[in-house]
């Protein structure tokens, strides 16, 4: 299943709650009475999950395909009937469930149901910041798909500074980490596409053009390095609660904020890209230093990733087009099987190298660099600096991808010319 994702999809390491990844749910009230109000949400919930079990525990089959389509027409239904209940009494430790649910169902990118989720944040917001009960809440805030969302920030900055659950403000700092590095990312791609006609950037122009008079990429960059410092001064050894599935998993808060401070430190746009060096899909040895002078396209790709596999083709006119040219495309594999990344070069005609890690995703490169989404993509200049990065795989990609590298190889030979 496709994750849409404003103008891109990708394929996620740890299943974002955001996009369907199940988690156990309880009822936090089960020991309350309830109000009608409240048991008539925990029935229309329980339709809800029992169809996402049936579809989760079939073959995918035939069958699968019928009870998929089962549970998109009951969320779809029951979902915004639930938000509207729990609005008749947001303050409730059963609206704060709802809210929470809402928030981790798999369809809530879908853009009929995506208000609800949004408007859920805001009445978190009014009602649930000093709730201790929102911790998890907070770290699933923190993969939220809309970081220029401004009310997602605002109820994360109240949790940070008043909620009285030490963790709760740990896991909300460390949100605030995640989102703000997103918009600084987003800032940098703005300033470097001043005439973009991107939807998804029309969108946002608000937001964008606060952000630039705040100072930009740079400023929200600032700002995500300092939450990561408040992480590791202030609750490093908080939990990470990170769910069992996570192909990079950390036990503390204090080590998923150091890989988030390394990467804002050293693999950002105007950052030099650390040393890669390390063995190739065919076993033969490879240092990314050994292409200094080049113009790099750095592309984490694996063959179970779909937008990955979208993406080659591009990559493969690319590598066609700049064949004589200072250039290289280095990919970096995450599958954890060689001969399913060797079968996958060989049917896509891939003529670059990759490295190759056998734990996949999980390996050295991928974890060093933070890699959540697949495919993710460096643009390196010829002195081997960072001038670009994007994640995931759209209609723009290939174009973007040119642009890019021809933009940085005519600074090189203007460089090099006398």
């Amino acid at each position: 299943m496709k994750l849409t994702l404003f103008f891109s999809t990708i394929c996620l390491l740890m299943l974002p709650v955001m996009a369907g990844a199940s988690e156990p749910v309880t009822n936090s009230m089960a020991n309350t009475k309830l109000t009608p109000n409240e048991n008539r949400m925990w029935e229309l919930r329980k339709e809800v999950d029992s169809a996402e079990t049936a579809y989760l525990k079939s073959s995918h089959g035939k069958d699968g395909d019928e009870l998929w389509t089962h549970f998109c027409e009951t969320n779809d239904a029951n979902l915004p009937k639930i938000f509207e209940l729990a609005k008749l009494e947001p303050q409730s430790e059963t609206a704060l469930d709802m809210f929470e649910w809402i928030l981790k169902n798999r369809r809530i990118s879908m853009q009929t149901l995506r208000t609800n989720a949004l408007q859920s944040i805001e009445l978190l917001g009014a009602y649930h910041a000093a709730n201790p009960n929102i911790t998890n809440l907070c770290r699933i805030l923190g993969n939220f798909q809309d970081s220029t969302y401004q009310p997602i920030l605002n109820f994360l900055q109240k949790v940070a500074d008043k909620n009285p659950n030490r963790e709760a403000r740990g896991q909300a700092t460390l949100a605030l980490v995640r989102l703000t590095k997103q918009n600084a990312s987003i800032l940098a791609q703005w300033e470097s596409e001043t005439n973009s006609t991107n939807p998804w950037y029309a969108q946002r122009m608000a937001f964008i053009l606060a952000e630039e008079k705040n100072g930009g990429a740079q400023a929200a960059s600032l700002a995500a390095e300092n939450y990561c410092r408040s992480v590791l001064s202030q609750y490093a050894d908080c939990p990470s609660l990170q769910p069992a599935n996570a192909v990079q998993p950390k036990a503390t808060l204090g080590e998923l904020a150091a890989i988030e401070l390394f990467e804002l430190e050293h693999l950002t746009v105007g950052k030099a890209a650390p040393e890669l060096e390390g063995e190739t899909i065919d076993g033969k040895k490879l240092r990314l230093s050994d292409y200094r002078g080049k113009v790099v396209v750095l592309s984490f790709w694996a063959s179970w990733c779909g937008p990955c596999m979208q993406m080659v083709p591009a990559e493969v006119r690319l590598a066609q087009q700049m064949q004589g040219k200072p250039f290289a495309l280095i990919g970096i594999n995450g599958d954890s099987n060689r001969s399913d990344a060797q079968n996958a070069v060989k049917k896509e005609q891939m003529s670059w190298p990759s490295f190759w890690d056998e734990k996949g995703a999980g390996g050295i490169i991928p974890t060093a660099w933070n890699i959540h989404g697949w495919p993710t993509v460096f643009i390196l200049d010829s002195a081997g600096v960072i001038q670009f990065k994007f994640v995931g795989y759209g209609n723009s990609t290939e174009n973007l991808l040119n642009q890019k590298v021809n933009s940085l190889l005519d600074q090189l030979k203007n460089k090099t010319q006398p």
